[in-house]
């Protein structure tokens, strides 16, 4: 395989896929994540370097051309040392002959996602999955970060059993982070400084992923869920706030209003689990819009200063951010 790797993806998946892009060099890479405007200086510091850590993985994302040709010779000196990945956000392959490298287009409808990560996990553990049993545990990961992990706990839990079955799925599978998030939202509407410190750092340790893209994705996460409770808003006058059944009833048939589905459904309240929705819409009865708004314009603040800072400074950045805002 060759050290270089140019990927086509977009931009909602991205962190998701770097990390399993990296796989295909080590099975636990060390993961660098650069931006064009700081690959260069980074590179060359790194490429000119002695000594080098094992399973090194540098990904740029969004390069420009002009910014490849400068980095062409530094990262032709990594081979044997590391593997780079370049991945594009958007766009279409075009040829780069002055790179020798291995090209894949990422496939982009989550649904298909999750189900060739599963097929491939499964295939690789001599495993089977029961058509009802993938979906059950598509309905409970929610986020592609943890397919891995928690398929692997399915794995160990069934043992020698070479068909895993929805019995297995209900017993072990967790709803994946959000009654993280539920709480850290509940946290946020009351103040509470030390508990949002608490949660967060919950997150990290939970997340099995590499400390700097686990505070992006946690960064996305909290992002997502915001415009979740601005939907939230919108609508918790029409839709009933009591017992669980029958939220259900005006829940669905709010869903079935739109007569056009989204591609990227998990931005959406309308079409996530019910009950998840549920517990949002009482979250969201504890903010004032305009308090939501604000939210959302200090997370993209935020987003700015993660992309600028330097790995070592993102967890600083996303806290005290976040404190700010409160």
């Amino acid at each position: 395989m060759k050290h270089i790797l140019i990927a086509i993806g977009n931009k909602d998946t991205v962190y998701d896929d770097i990390n399993e892009l990296a796989k295909r060099f080590s099975d636990t890479p060390k993961n660098i994540i650069l931006f064009d405007e700081n690959a260069k200086g980074e590179l060359i510091k790194r490429a000119s370097s002695l000594f080098f850590e094992d399973n090194l993985v540098f990904t740029i994302i969004d390069p420009e051309e002009k910014t490849l040709k400068e980095i062409k010779s530094y990262i032709e000196l990594l081979k044997g040392k590391a593997s780079v990945i370049l991945y594009f956000t958007s766009g279409e392959i075009t040829k780069k002959d002055y790179l020798d490298a291995d090209v894949i287009v990422l496939e982009k409808d989550m649904e298909e996602r999750i189900k060739n990560r599963v097929k491939n996990l499964l295939k690789k553990y001599n495993k089977q999955m029961t058509l009802n049993a993938f979906e059950i545990f598509k309905e409970k990961i929610r986020d592609e970060s943890v397919i891995e992990s928690e398929l692997i706990k399915l794995i160990n839990y069934t043992g020698e059993k070479k068909k895993i079955d929805s019995k297995d799925v209900t017993a072990l599978t967790s709803e994946t982070h959000q009654d993280d998030l539920i709480a850290l939202f509940d946290a946020f509407s009351k103040k509470d400084k030390k508990r949002v410190l608490q949660i967060i750092d919950n997150l990290i340790n939970t997340m099995n992923t590499p400390l700097d893209a686990a505070i992006l994705i946690i960064h996305g996460y909290i992002l997502r869920q915001t415009r979740h409770l601005l939907h939230g808003k919108e609508i918790e006058e029409k839709i009933p706030y009591g017992k669980y059944s029958d939220f259900v009833k005006y829940f669905n048939r709010w869903k079935d209003t739109f007569a056009i589905k989204p591609f990227e459904r998990r931005h959406y309240l309308p079409f996530q689990n019910s009950y998840y929705a549920y517990k949002l819409l009482a979250i969201s009865r504890q903010f004032k819009k305009e308090e939501l708004l604000s939210l959302l314009n200090g997370l993209a603040k935020i987003d700015l200063g993660l992309k600028r800072d330097s790995i070592s400074d993102r967890r600083l950045r996303l806290e005290s951010g976040l404190l700010e805002i409160l």
